[in-house]
């Protein structure tokens, strides 16, 4: 399979999202470039829906933002969120030790 015959129906829609969290934060742009360590021209060039070239930056602003980088670009939520979530308590931290052990053969 081709890049091309992918469905692209995930279409960035970080200038809305951008947008409408600021509102609801009642934030500025500038005021988020402080907090994530963005520049505001990258936050600017965002919110006009031009898509971000640094992940690293885009991850800075969601969290500043209080939502996840899925969430931020495309305006809803991850179907993986759930089990990225699970993977972070706390019962799998840490180091584990597994046996295998061959019980029968037939």
């Amino acid at each position: 399979m081709s890049y091309d015959d992918w469905n692209m129906s995930d279409e960035i829609k970080i200038g809305k999202v951008l947008q409408q969290l600021l509102k609801e934060k009642n934030m500025s742009l500038r005021e988020l470039a402080k907090r994530s360590g963005v520049p505001a021209s990258n936050l600017t060039e965002w919110s006009a829906n031009r898509s971000p070239k640094n992940p690293v930056q885009a991850k800075k602003v969601a969290e500043a933002l209080g939502v996840t980088l899925h969430f931020l670009l495309f305006g809803e939520s991850d179907s993986q969120e759930p089990i990225q979530m699970i993977l972070k308590e706390e019962f799998f931290q840490g180091t584990f030790e597994i046996t295998v052990k061959k019980v029968k053969v037939k």
